[in-house]
């Protein structure tokens, strides 16, 4: 009985062992086959620390140049608020849309 104990335990050794090597062979075939990464040149190169501008206040509006000037209206229709009604800018409730 001694014998047949030390024989099952020899063949499962020989298992782990086996599992061992083979896991070990795919870890490198996996190391090998992975590419290297090259340098990326300015990239990986710090540059100069940009120091902050001056804060900047907040002051009056200007006025809207060519962007602003799309062509539309200047008394709406705008759509309701969220909440429902118009705000103070268009104070005129009609058809779903605010007016002047």
């Amino acid at each position: 009985m001694w014998y047949g104990s030390s024989v099952s335990k020899a063949i499962f050794l020989a298992l782990v062992l086996m599992v061992l090597i083979t896991g070990a062979l795919a870890l490198r075939v996996a190391w090998e086959s992975t590419p290297e990464a090259e340098a990326q040149g300015d990239i990986q190169q710090p540059g100069p620390i940009q120091e902050p501008g001056p804060i900047q206040q907040p002051g009056p509006q200007q006025k809207g140049g060519q962007l602003m000037n799309a062509g539309g209206p200047a008394d709406g229709p705008i759509p309701l608020m969220p909440g429902g009604g118009c705000p103070a800018e268009f104070p005129t409730e009609r058809d779903g849309a605010c007016y002047r």
